[in-house]
């Protein structure tokens, strides 16, 4: 199975994700943190990792588990205590009170306050982290309706909230032409072009399998998932994820699996590829894309989740043409225990 998982890896460029790379190894970036739905008018938020080595008060008391998945086991803490951990260097100075803005998608944002303290606690800070954090009122009774459970935070700012997000210069003629922000469709991709995605997925993995893998899947038809989201410019691109397994094997890894981001023009094509991170099947095996956010100023974020053995990874990237996860710049990344 090892060595399997070894040529499977050798599908695609093998990169650590950047979300282990050491903080001076990559350039200072805004402040954006991953927000999640809480309930119908919250969002929760982690800030800062943290170590709390088993200090936590007794008096803490545990929170429901929000309804977006990655936001798990929740404690409320005492802002006095929560306090010896912000006022470190580089930490965020958060208070109850404090107003921030949501990045919600499509390039809606609207003003948040913050009401409750809250700290996720890991079962082994030697090797995940515990976060500090809040749970943020929501007042615009609509906001987090729709499908998507996964945000963005920013500093607030009183010039922008309530409005669509800003376009860089160079997309401000597009923008005023069609209305376009980075977004993830709600849509179906047509069948037709999963099709012709299916296709050209079979052919870069049959180019790099074994002969007995290719042999494998010869009669196989792939299981597949594709997203189509919009960038900050308007354009058009893809993310799919597919996998080959014999119908008789419904466990471990599968034959071959696959994860590609796709730019349509002029013709389908193949951007960068996505390694496999987990043998736990379909949905884990492959990062999944969860929400795509205008941050302002022309970036595009995305925000995916990576299972791996033990743990699961959510993290918010800013997204570029021709590069990996591992080689796009991260804005944060929240690990928990699985």
């Amino acid at each position: 199975m090892a060595a399997r998982l070894l040529r499977l890896a050798a599908l695609v460029l093998v990169v650590p994700f950047a979300g282990l790379l050491p903080a001076a190894a990559q350039s200072p970036s805004p402040r954006f943190w991953l927000a999640g739905r809480y309930d119908g008018n919250h969002v929760i938020v982690f800030f800062d990792a943290v170590k709390f080595k088993g200090t936590v008060p007794r008096t803490a008391r545990s929170l429901a588990v929000p309804t977006t998945p990655g936001f798990l086991f929740q404690k409320e803490l005492p802002a006095s205590y929560i306090a010896q951990f912000t006022r470190k260097a580089g930490t965020e100075q958060f208070h109850t009170g404090d107003q921030y803005d949501l990045l919600l998608g499509d390039g809606r944002i609207t003003t948040v306050t913050l009401t409750t303290v809250v700290a996720y606690i890991s079962d082994d800070e030697d090797d995940d982290p515990s976060y500090v954090g809040a749970l943020a009122k929501v007042y615009d009774a609509t906001a987090l309706v729709g499908p998507q459970g996964y945000y963005v935070l920013q500093r607030h700012d009183p010039g922008t909230a309530g409005r669509k997000a800003q376009p860089s210069s160079a997309s401000a003629t597009l923008l005023t032409a069609s209305g376009s922000f980075a977004s993830l469709f709600e849509e179906p991709v047509r069948f037709d072009l999963q099709m012709q995605i299916a296709t050209l997925l079979t052919e870069r993995v049959g180019a790099a399998a074994t002969a007995e893998e290719q042999e494998q899947i010869r009669n196989l038809a792939p299981t597949l998932a594709v997203d189509a989201f919009r960038l900050a410019d308007g354009e058009l691109r893809y993310y799919a994820r597919a996998e080959w397994r014999a119908e008789d094997r419904h466990g471990g890894p599968p034959i071959l699996a696959i994860g590609a981001w796709i730019g349509p023009q002029p013709e389908l094509k193949i951007l960068a590829l996505e390694r496999i991170t987990s043998p736990y099947g379909f949905l884990d095996e492959l990062p999944q894309l969860l929400n795509v956010i205008d941050l302002g100023g022309g970036r595009t974020g995305i925000i995916a989740n990576i299972s791996e053995p033990g743990d699961s990874r959510l993290a918010l990237w800013e997204y570029h043409d021709g590069a990996d996860l591992g080689h796009m710049r991260i804005f944060q990344s929240l690990v928990t225990d699985e």
